[in-house]
């Protein structure tokens, strides 16, 4: 009886392999690898005024004295591959009483032109203030292009194209801001993971 059943069963596989017509099924493809990206992880600063998640093959710096005494609290996030210049992501508080700026709207007029005024030179590109929504967030969006010297301590003219994109959100006390720069060619692959910490940003009111 057993040995019945064994067959019975045995023929009901080799029956499960054949299509309607009754010819040999195609074997099922191998399923498609999953999709990878980098991973992140979630990053508070200090006296919890702000959190985001942060991508966790980049490296992360901070000086915690100098923000207390500029009363400037930043991450800067540095990408693990770069070329003569760093692609890198700041993000920062400045409080009310920093050393800086005199509130928002001084850094937006003052990171929206070049020393001269100028929204455009031979050298620099200042795309118009846009203002926008972040999470429901009033805020602003200011995005550049400039030539910058790589070694301005020396007679040295080697330079590269830098492509940047700020985030500028007001608060009660102080302001946000959301940086990315890296050289134009390697502008487009890491904007995602700028935008990615972006979204995941949480400052207070």
């Amino acid at each position: 009886m057993k040995k019945l059943l064994s067959t019975v069963m045995l023929f009901g596989l080799c029956a499960g392999a054949l299509s309607a017509d009754g010819t040999p099924a195609a074997p099922a493809a191998p399923a498609a690898p999953a999709a990878t990206g980098p991973k992140f992880k979630k990053y508070v600063m200090d006296h919890g005024y702000f959190s985001c998640t942060v991508p966790v093959t980049w490296s992360i710096n901070r000086e915690k004295e100098r923000d207390e005494d500029y009363k400037i609290f930043e991450i800067q996030l540095l990408a693990p591959k770069s070329d003569k210049a760093p692609t890198s992501i700041f993000v920062s508080y400045y409080a009310a009483e920093n050393e800086d700026f005199d509130g928002y709207e001084d850094f937006i007029d003052r990171n929206s032109t070049n020393a001269l005024g100028e929204s455009k030179s031979e050298r620099e590109n200042y795309e118009p203030v846009k203002k926008i929504k972040l999470w429901g967030r009033r805020a602003f969006e200011l995005a550049r292009e400039k030539l910058v010297f790589l070694h301005p301590e020396t007679k040295s003219d080697e330079s590269v194209q830098l492509k940047e994109k700020i985030y500028v959100l007001p608060a009660k006390a102080g302001f946000y801001v959301l940086h990315f720069s890296a050289e134009k060619p390697a502008f487009e692959e890491s904007l995602p993971v700028f935008e990615k910490v972006a979204k995941s940003f949480k400052g207070k009111p």
